[in-house]
């Protein structure tokens, strides 16, 4: 399955941020060189293709981050309830990919936000994703 370009650009910006190289999407073999740059208002990554003349500006605030499994299952979660599914960091819109196991019936979930680029990933049975287990769990360790 082809990466949409939202998913392009989420790993563009995470090899970014972890001093990876940077690949153009466009010019295989070509590196792109990317700047962090602080405003008062408006902080962004802006990446430069040196062969195609191709510019992206990536909107960082907030800075792009890894949602930890809890959210993303919460994310799951949300959308078995039928409940719009928003971005932790910046309340945009997410992009959901499913990719399922029909002989287990389990799935991998990957959740990328349009505007700060912040991704999580969840993997099981859809219907068994719930917090209610995980908070259950987490305060009867508080009294043992």
């Amino acid at each position: 399955m082809a990466l949409t370009e939202v998913e392009q650009l989420r790993d563009l910006l995470q090899a970014f941020w972890q001093g990876r190289e940077l690949p153009c999407p466009r010019h295989l073999g070509t590196k792109m060189k990317g700047t962090h740059v602080q405003t008062t208002y408006a902080d962004h990554v802006y990446l430069e293709c040196p062969r195609g003349k191709e510019t992206y500006t990536l909107p960082q605030r907030p800075r792009q981050q890894e949602f930890n499994h809890q959210q993303s299952e919460g994310l799951v979660e949300n959308i078995n309830r039928g409940d719009n599914i928003l971005c932790y960091r910046c309340q945009s819109k997410l992009e959901k990919r499913q990719e399922e196991d029909a002989t287990s019936g389990r799935s991998r979930f990957t959740f990328t936000c349009v505007r700060c680029l912040s991704w999580g990933s969840w993997e099981g049975r859809p219907q068994d994703a719930s917090m209610a287990l995980h908070s259950a769990a987490v305060n009867a360790k508080d009294f043992i």
